[in-house]
């Protein structure tokens, strides 16, 4: 059944997104940064070269086709919410005081391991593909990852964070 947009045929594209993403990320980082040195050329070619051989990783690319949409989510997200708050007459210095860029690198680096743990969850996990043996490792890690126990984690640092930032705010008299 054909369907108004079909972007079944963007998946044959991949690798030259995947290829394009990478060398624009490390172009980007060379020339800032300087770590090539002044020799711009030397960045350009280093940049083609681990792009190129980037995308001959199948893993790798599961992986940027994993974290790229995320990492554009939330980077709409966090535009819509900054000219949600400019609206309302919040300045930009005060939303970056209160937001942190650490959030933004643990909301990265979260997207990031569940990439990973997507891709490579097959060769880390203590499990048997045919689903058999149950040892100590393997009830532990089933305990430790299960989505409750995560939760609860998750749920306690955001309590201690809470705590931290708003009782650091009050002033005792």
């Amino acid at each position: 059944m054909a369907t108004p947009i079909d972007i079944g045929l963007l998946q044959y594209f991949l690798p030259i997104f995947t290829w394009a993403f990478v060398f624009v990320l490390l172009y980007a980082i060379f020339t800032k940064s300087n770590i090539m040195g002044e020799n711009k050329a030397l960045g350009l070619v280093a940049a083609i070269s681990i792009a190129t051989i980037t995308v001959f990783y199948t893993n790798v690319t599961e992986i940027i086709s994993f974290v790229a949409p995320w990492m554009a989510f939330v980077f709409i997200f966090l535009l819509l919410l900054f000219g949600g708050l400019m609206f309302f007459g919040v300045s930009q210095e005060e939303m970056w005081k209160e937001l942190s860029i650490w959030t933004v690198f643990i909301i990265s680096f979260f997207i990031i391991l569940i990439a990973i743990t997507q891709t490579y969850g097959e060769i880390f996990s203590p499990y048997d593909a045919a689903g058999g043996d149950r040892t100590i490792q393997s009830e532990t890690l089933r305990t430790l990852f299960h989505p409750r126990v995560l939760g609860a984690i998750f749920m306690l640092i955001v309590a201690a964070l809470t705590v931290k930032f708003v009782g650091g705010k009050i002033e005792a008299k």
